[in-house]
């Protein structure tokens, strides 16, 4: 075997030579190893034990790279048989889809850094450097940026658990918090303006319809544009509701059609509004909300299309923007109809009913799980819960105040 190895004439040889020779001494102890074992040698145990010595492999029982782009497709083509956060077999549709765009992403730093990383490379140093490149390259927001380093310490999690080496730094990724920004929300004189203004344009009036029903709802973007005659049904009560299955969840939320909420049945009276795309609705309703006059200012951050300088380009009356540029996330003071978008209805929705229904039922009509998450959601702190606490227990009191009878008592 030494006479086939490369002339040692040149350094670059004297490399090859070098790893030839390594590669050599690892088969044959490999040989050895797997001989005594009384396991087949063939060429497929071959291949894997060259990857395993090139690093391509980690050697694990899988044989599983641990690249993190291919850990994401191990993830993905188990995606059926993964426990999910319900501890049910199955990640959602959502979920899946949160995977492949995190490798899309994860491609993009790659071809920009010049490198592909494995799990043992996602530290601190990594995640400083990644979360730079999102936010200061592709213009994402701190709260979407982190969100990704979530599902990127989850795929790192995936290869602890196959076996494989990651970094003693793993721990402390992905604990940031994002900077705390107002929720925006259509209030009750907005939606009174959204209702009275005068739209004569039919995807406009029919984007309003959307806009209404989604306040009304309190449903995600795609799971309010599903929305059909089969989704009212009647319920042993005598009541009517809406009935609609939550695509990211898999739980069927259901409305009831009274008090606060009989407008939903003025609107379906009146015709259901046309299914469109949630792109269409999200450009629509922003059009609707300024010929409403929803013009206050409001300070927040919002994906913007900017030039080559970072400047704004500005949208012409029929939401198309007037030059090319690249989509940035942009914290600046904006009129109120431009933050507005689909998933405005359902925070509308949560905002508006809370502290006048009970936490407990609207969650179980917007789908939302824990009361912290809810709380954040709609922008309020436990400071406010606690306020609100006070509130009704002080009119609990003022309902039921005990009529004490003096107690008589025998003397002597």
């Amino acid at each position: 075997m030494a006479k086939q190895l490369p002339k040692t004439t040149a350094i670059e040889h004297k490399n090859t030579a070098i790893d030839l020779n390594a590669l050599r001494q690892f088969l044959e102890k490999c040989v050895n190893l797997s001989d005594q074992r009384g396991e087949v040698i063939n060429t497929q145990w071959l291949k894997d034990k060259v990857d395993i010595h090139f690093k391509r492999i980690t050697d694990t029982a899988t044989k599983q790279s641990d690249l993190i782009t291919e850990l994401i497709d191990h993830i993905i083509q188990n995606a059926s048989t993964r426990k999910n956060g319900r501890g049910t077999l199955g990640l959602s549709v959502s979920r899946v889809k949160s995977y492949h765009t995190l490798k899309n992403i994860f491609i993009d730093y790659q071809a920009y850094t010049r490198k592909r990383y494995k799990a043992k490379d996602i530290n601190t140093p990594f995640e400083k450097m990644f979360l730079g490149w999102l936010m200061n390259k592709r213009g994402y927001k701190d709260s979407y940026a982190l969100k990704i380093i979530d599902n990127l310490k989850a795929v790192c999690n995936e290869a602890q658990t196959l076996g494989m080496e990651t970094s003693p730094q793993l721990t402390k990724v992905g604990k940031g918090t994002p900077d705390k920004e107002t929720p925006v929300y259509l209030n009750a004189l907005d939606l009174e303006r959204v209702r009275s203004c005068v739209i004569e344009n039919k995807s406009l009036d029919n984007a309003r319809k959307w806009l209404l029903l989604g306040c009304l709802l309190g449903q995600r973007g795609g799971d309010l544009l599903d929305l059909t005659e089969s989704n009212f049904v009647q319920h042993i009560d005598g009541g009517e509701y809406v009935e609609l299955k939550q695509q990211k969840t898999g739980k069927i939320a259901r409305i009831p059609i009274v008090g606060a909420l009989q407008e939903i049945k003025t609107i379906r009276n009146n015709g259901l509004p046309y299914k469109i795309s949630v792109q269409k609705l999200d450009k629509y309703i922003k059009q609707v909300c300024k010929l409403a006059g929803i013009t206050e200012l409001v300070e927040h951050s919002k994906v913007c299309m900017v030039d080559a300088e970072g400047n704004i380009i500005e949208q012409d009356d029929k939401g198309n923007y007037t030059s090319k540029g690249v989509k940035r996330t942009v914290k600046g003071v904006f009129e109120k109809w431009q933050l507005i978008g689909s998933h405005t209805c359902r925070r509308s929705f949560a905002t508006n009913l809370y502290g006048k229904l009970e936490t407990v039922f609207i969650m179980q009509m917007t789908g939302h799980t824990k009361e912290s998450t809810f709380l954040a959601y709609i922008g309020k702190t436990a400071k406010d819960y606690l306020t609100q606490t006070a509130e009704r227990l002080r009119e609990l009191e003022a309902v039921n105040v005990p009529t004490l009878k003096p107690l008589r008592t025998k003397i002597g």
